[in-house]
């Protein structure tokens, strides 16, 4: 006689085989986003920056759509946690991609923005050290707008992300607890 599943393992394989699938759309879609920052131009110092602009109108779209996505889906979903996790990682890796663009375009722009010009691999480094608030001091702000542009990333890291984390947290435990009263009727 073939023994029966434990319910608790299935429900481990079945969160493992929904988790897979975002894990694997979280990562294409943070590689896709940070793709299409790397290959955007950076604007010379006489050029006018419409391609960057454009380029924090399109990050920016990204971060809201996954926003309003996570919001209408996770208390449909199955398995809320893992569409929160995905809304969540793609959000925080669009706003580090639209700052970087910011600090890359004031650094071409007005080299003396920071005390070291900034290519796009330094101004992703610059926003990380920033969001992570551990601020190595290797690369700082000089000029008063570069000061603003910082401060506004400080203010966005800790009250937007913090809330949005919450957020979704709470959506996916909603979303969590809907399931699993419907799973004790049926």
């Amino acid at each position: 006689m073939q023994e029966m599943s434990n319910p608790t393992d299935l429900s481990t394989r079945s969160l493992i085989q929904a988790g897979i699938p975002a894990l694997i759309g979280s990562v294409a879609i943070v590689a896709g986003i940070i793709w299409f920052y790397m290959v955007l131009p950076v604007p010379e110092a006489e050029d006018s920056p419409w391609q960057i602009v454009l380029g924090i109108g399109v990050v920016s779209l990204i971060y809201l759509s996954a926003g309003v996505w996570a919001m209408l889906r996770i208390n449909r979903s199955r398995h809320p946690l893992s569409i929160g996790i995905l809304a969540l990682s793609v959000m925080v890796t669009a706003m580090i991609v639209t700052f970087a663009m910011v600090y890359v375009t004031m650094s071409s722009g007005n080299p003396s923005n920071f005390n070291v010009p900034l290519e796009k691999i330094s101004a992703l480094y610059f926003t990380m050290t920033i969001l992570s608030t551990t601020g190595f001091g290797d690369i700082t702000a000089s000029s008063d707008a570069a000061m603003i542009a910082v401060m506004a990333q400080m203010v966005v890291g800790l009250t937007l992300l913090t809330t949005l984390a919450r957020v979704l947290v709470a959506a996916a435990r909603s979303g969590a607890k809907r399931k699993l009263e419907q799973d004790a009727q049926s």
